[in-house]
């Protein structure tokens, strides 16, 4: 029965994106990047060697899957590498990405599945922190080829996650390991029966703090040798540009802010968000005049660009969640963002510690800024948070030799 009911709800979801794909530009490349996945599946070049198949589901899961990959190929450049993903939001930023063949997955509807386990042949898969789909996870199980799930964030209190919805629970039993990024509610999952189950971090700790190492050539050249701006405000969305507007307006402060979206429409309505003239990143040539407010109106650039700032904001906050809080930490800011930020593990740390600071209205936002501008504070906020993630990384070694071990071993048998 549970089957059935998904199957239902996977096709009123697919029917539902095609009709909206009429009117939003994401929903049809969501559509249009899944034509013909079969022919693309069939013009991969023949197996030579083992073929490890990465899924995440957008930009931020890719982030956390990059590292493993990279030193999986360090390990043994002859590994084939599939990666997919759910998003478009990832998939056009990253389809080019030189360790992996890129693909959309395509809807989990019946027969998809199967079908596209048979033609890739994975001979180790890795699913990333929660886009588990059912129907792909029985067709592994199936034909007996061991999967992993890493960067897992899973707690007892979030009842519809994964782990306790048919019909993924019964199948992450037969998960070769689960990787979960903390062990708070260790005792209660394998009281459920999860007895697959080790901690090992978040390994997008290990990719964030290469950021600074980078920034240096992956800064455009008219950036460099700017003073720095109050305020970087990256991945954000309308209701934060509404309090960041307000905020910058009244304390005078000089603003680069990198929005979630960066299509036309979407950096048109940042710029009709101040009531002056801003300047476009795309636009702006080294030695004019430094603007009240600049806007990254290309993608790529974020994670770079949070070491030009004295204070970060993290976007995200008035909707579903905070985006990527561990880019900024690299660098060494003092983090704002909005009250959405109960799922991250890192945030809910920064709050504690008094390196970050969660706010709700306009006047929240200009008392955090007036806080973090407080030379004292700035810097005690940035060295707790760069010292968090130096005490957490290592994640992804022990992801990667755990795969690297289990292939090595599948290999013998």
């Amino acid at each position: 029965m549970a089957w059935f009911v998904y199957y239902c709800l996977m096709y009123l979801f697919v029917a539902g994106i095609h009709v909206w794909s009429f009117w939003n530009k994401k929903a049809e490349q969501w559509v249009s990047g899944r034509k013909n996945w079969v022919t693309q599946l069939q013009q991969l070049p023949a197996k030579k060697n083992q073929r490890i198949w990465f899924h995440v589901s957008s930009l931020g899961e890719f982030e956390q899957a990059r590292p493993v990959i990279e030193k999986l190929k360090e390990k043994n450049n002859e590994l084939d590498i599939i990666l997919t993903f759910f998003s478009p939001s990832g998939y056009t930023i990253r389809s080019a990405y030189s360790q992996a063949n890129v693909y959309y997955l395509p809807a989990d509807i019946p027969g998809n599945a199967a079908m596209w386990v048979d033609i890739v042949k994975p001979d180790f898969t890795v699913f990333v922190k929660y886009d588990l789909w059912p129907g792909y996870l029985r067709a592994l199980v199936k034909r007996k080829i061991p999967a992993v799930l890493i960067s897992a964030h899973w707690k007892r209190s979030h009842k519809f996650s994964s782990w306790n919805l048919p019909p993924t629970k019964a199948l992450l039993y037969s998960f070769k390991q689960i990787f979960l990024q903390q062990g708070d509610d260790l005792d209660y999952f394998r009281s459920k029966g999860f007895l697959n189950l080790s901690i090992a971090g978040d390994t997008r700790i290990d990719r964030s703090l290469q950021l600074p190492k980078e920034a240096a050539s992956k800064i455009p050249d008219a950036l460099k040798n700017l003073p720095p701006f109050d305020l970087v405000a990256g991945s954000t969305w309308p209701a934060d540009e509404k309090r960041i507007s307000e905020a910058i307006q009244q304390l005078n402060l000089k603003l680069l802010i990198a929005p979630h979206d960066t299509s036309e429409e979407s950096i048109e309505r940042v710029v009709n968000a101040f009531p002056f003239p801003v300047t476009k990143l795309s636009s702006y040539k080294q030695g004019d005049p430094l603007p009240k407010v600049m806007i990254v109106d290309s993608i790529g650039l974020l994670a770079y660009v949070y070491s030009l700032g004295k204070i970060a904001y993290v976007g995200g906050g008035f909707g579903a969640g905070i985006h990527n809080t561990l880019e900024p930490m690299a660098h060494g800011k003092p983090l704002i963002f909005g009250p959405a930020f109960g799922k991250f593990p890192e945030a809910v740390t920064m709050v504690e510690e008094k390196a970050a600071i969660s706010i709700n209205t306009t006047d929240e936002l200009i008392k955090a800024i007036n806080l973090f501008n407080q030379s004292d504070h700035a810097k005690r906020a940035g060295t707790i948070a760069y010292r968090y993630l130096v005490d957490h990384r290592g994640a992804s070694d022990k992801v990667v030799n755990y795969i690297a071990n289990s292939i090595r071993n599948e290999q013998k048998v």
